[in-house]
């Protein structure tokens, strides 16, 4: 009977034990989506969709951060004037259908610099629905990466963030194309016997 007890003592603790990090992980307040690190499949890469209407699938740009000021502030014009040319309808955030906020990071490579952006794309319902990022490499010599990111890197990193945001409203519903009516089927001609 002790053994029985035992054994039964064993086996609780176990369970307490296996348990444990799932009752812990409960306690867990969850945040925003926007904290929560997207999965393999939100971050993929998107292909402009031919025909798509961007003006439909307006956008604010809410922030830009990470960098020196200076940096962001012409980061940021040079970025609206990437937005522009490949047509996408910045507004302003009351009257957008998705927010945009972006994070540049740079660092320090044996043989230069790599710049890092990141564009946290919400719905206006200020849930994120994408993560966009990637980076750029900068050749150079120096110790710090931000002096590094000249006027021609800051002007590939634009480009290559409007392309990808471009592409991903692309492919959101407000963008879709329109599609071509069909034209009628023609009535098949009848014919009546003669008498």
């Amino acid at each position: 009977m002790a053994a029985g007890a035992a054994k039964r003592k064993s086996t609780l603790a176990l369970l307490v034990a296996l348990m444990a990090p799932l009752a812990l992980g409960a306690c867990v307040a969850v945040e925003t989506t926007a904290e929560i690190a997207p999965d393999a499949a939100a971050s993929r890469q998107f292909v402009l969709r031919q025909g798509a209407n961007l003006a439909q699938a307006s956008l604010a740009i809410v922030s830009v951060e990470g960098a020196p000021r200076s940096i962001a502030a012409d980061f940021s014009r040079r970025l609206d004037g990437a937005a522009r040319v490949r047509q996408l309808a910045i507004v302003d955030a009351a009257k957008a259908r998705y927010l945009v906020r972006g994070y540049l990071t740079a660092s320090p490579t044996e043989d230069g610099a790599e710049i890092e952006y990141v564009w946290d794309v919400f719905a206006a319902n200020k849930q994120r629905v994408q993560r966009l990022n990637d980076v750029v490499e900068v050749k150079g010599a120096g110790d710090d990466p931000w002096a590094l990111a000249g006027e021609a890197a800051l002007t590939s990193v634009a480009a290559k963030s409007a392309e990808d945001l471009a592409a991903f409203l692309s492919n959101t519903p407000e963008a879709a194309p329109a599609v071509a009516a069909e034209p009628p089927a023609e009535a098949a001609l009848g014919y009546a016997p003669l008498k």
